[in-house]
């Protein structure tokens, strides 16, 4: 063991309260960052969950049902013409209310 190994030694054993308390600041401080990194995580998770919902179309049509029904306005294929495109019924949000 070299000479550095042993003199640190000596003073961790002279000096326990200054040893303890150090370890207790360091625990605290450790302890302070993996919860802060715990909250940051989960509040940034509902806007992941958000963002990752919307990754659907990014056109959307809007049709007055009192004019177009609702198997003309909104159904579940697309256009003539194009294969693949879904049309999926879409609630409105305005002042609170859904529309």
């Amino acid at each position: 063991m070299s000479a550095v190994w042993r003199a640190s030694r000596a003073a961790v054993k002279r000096r326990r309260l200054q040893t303890f308390v150090i370890g207790l600041v360091v625990l605290c401080s450790t302890t302070t960052v993996l919860l802060a990194l715990a909250l940051l995580s989960a509040a940034s998770g509902p806007f992941d969950k958000a963002y990752a919902e919307q990754r659907g179309a990014h056109t959307v049509a809007a049709f007055d049902t009192t004019k177009v029904s609702q198997e003309r306005g909104i159904g579940d294929e697309g256009p003539p013409g194009t294969p693949g495109v879904r049309v999926r019924p879409r609630r409105t949000v305005r002042a609170g209310r859904i529309v």
